[in-house]
């Protein structure tokens, strides 16, 4: 019996998050569990990377069972540019601050984009900033610097 394939995009996106499920259960293969009650810290990441196995198992499945498009050509530059974003924010923060940061990372991450939309991206720039001081500085009370000053 021949499996047909007829949606390789959530087949290919099945066995990745499977695959992340498996990285994190191995990544906290000892750490003690725990049960419900007394949660060790091994509980949630063992707890979620188990869902999410789950979950790329039925999305997995489903690239068997439904008709989807063909993988296309992978888009390197937009990809480099968000991971480049990315990495900009772990360097940047500790010299200019979360709300800076930030903003930074969508205005860099927009250059990924193939239309471009800065009318949308400014704003959004500051309200990702506002929101990350609120959560991050107000309500978690971490303590991170908000400006580089």
């Amino acid at each position: 019996m021949k499996i047909r394939i007829r949606n390789p995009q959530r087949l290919l996106f099945g066995v990745f998050l499977v695959g992340v499920g498996v990285v994190g259960i191995a990544a906290g293969w000892d750490l003690s569990m725990g049960d419900a009650a007394e949660m060790g810290p091994g509980y949630m990441p063992k707890i979620l990377s188990g869902i999410l196995i789950g979950f790329g198992a039925w999305i997995g499945a489903s690239g068997v069972t439904s008709e989807g498009k063909p993988i296309g050509r992978w888009a390197w530059g937009p990809a480099a540019v968000v991971i480049g974003a990315v990495v900009l924010f772990g360097v940047a923060i500790e010299h200019l601050g979360l709300a800076l940061t930030s903003a930074m990372v969508v205005v860099v991450a927009t250059v990924a984009a193939p239309d471009r939309r800065w009318r949308q991206a400014l704003p959004f720039a500051v309200a990702l900033a506002l929101a990350c001081v609120v959560v991050f500085r107000v309500a978690l009370g971490l303590p991170l610097r908000v400006w580089p000053f």
